[in-house]
């Protein structure tokens, strides 16, 4: 290797290759120990050199030669190959040493080797949509701001994105923008960046599948007797809803077609099925209490 001190004669040289050979020596030793390069890539060389608390031991280098270290890892068959004397300006690992003096955390998906060691992460981050907006479907324009490397310098990186959302969608369906996340290590690559939908809570629909569930309160009398009222509609109709049957505590009335459309089938409804609570009264006076039993005599 060029850098081996047994190859300079001269004291200034020598003391150079020194220095850049324990460099070499520290990053081969970090990548062949499993758990010194998870300490590594989650706190840095601080973290290595005990600065900053791991719940592991500080590190120490074990002077080991880095063509020894580089054998145990990749094995002489291994993806990467080089000779034992590397130009000045190039290394392979010469970013993973330069990256030894900065302050800054490398991720925990730092990927050094090409065995897979690290894959790009996969971000997952809820959308938002009120009931109307998967009813009629809509256009989110949506500002990210993703982490990307200038070298081996890390920046914030503002985009923006446009979620085409169909009619119909339920929650959980997923919407993948590839490698729109963050990019963890500056040999990484950006990971990808995918919506969740999730709907927002309503004021007066429940979602079951493609039907919408509506509470209405009936007070004893109109439960009795009959009445009509006026749902309105996520897209902002009026749905006239007539009652004749005297409606009991489990009564449901289903209004065909008048819920949520397929997302795969939008002209497909499902139902708006009216779940009715019975009011009753606080108190009834004798005389109504009267009425009400010679009313109700031998009706059952």
């Amino acid at each position: 290797m060029m850098w081996h001190p047994d190859k300079h004669n001269d004291e200034k040289s020598k003391k150079e290759a020194e220095e850049k050979f324990k460099n070499i020596a520290e990053a081969y030793d970090v990548l062949a120990d499993e758990e010194k390069r998870k300490i590594y890539d989650t706190y840095g060389e601080e973290g290595l050199k005990g600065s900053i608390p791991t719940g592991g031991n500080t590190y120490v280098y074990s002077g080991v030669d880095p063509s020894e270290l580089f054998s145990r890892i990749f094995g002489s068959d291994g993806q990467f190959s080089f000779t034992s004397t590397f130009d000045e300006d190039f290394s392979p690992f010469s970013t993973f040493v330069n990256m030894t003096s900065r302050k800054s955390r490398p991720s925990t998906t730092t990927n050094i080797n090409t065995n897979n060691y690290n894959k790009p992460a996969t971000y997952e981050v809820p959308l938002s949509l009120s009931l109307e907006e998967l009813y009629s479907g809509c256009k989110k324009k949506l500002k990210i701001t993703r982490k990307r490397f200038m070298g081996t310098k890390s920046y914030e990186d503002d985009n923006y994105v446009t979620i085409d959302v169909k009619a119909g969608w339920k929650d959980g369906t997923k919407i993948t923008f590839y490698g729109e996340g963050d990019q963890l290590s500056p040999m990484a690559q950006p990971g990808d960046l995918v919506f969740k939908v999730k709907t927002k809570t309503h004021d007066r629909f429940l979602r079951d599948a493609n039907h919408l569930i509506y509470k209405c309160p009936v007070p004893l009398d109109k439960a009795l007797t009959g009445f009509q009222f006026i749902v309105k509609s996520l897209d902002n109709r009026d749905i006239n809803v007539r009652v004749d049957d005297i409606v009991t505590p489990k009564s449901r009335k289903i209004v065909a077609k008048e819920g949520m459309p397929s997302s795969k089938y939008p002209s497909m409804k499902g139902d708006l099925i009216v779940e009715f609570d019975i009011v009753f009264p606080k108190s009834l006076t004798s005389e109504k209490k009267k009425i009400i039993r010679e009313t109700l005599a031998n009706t059952f």
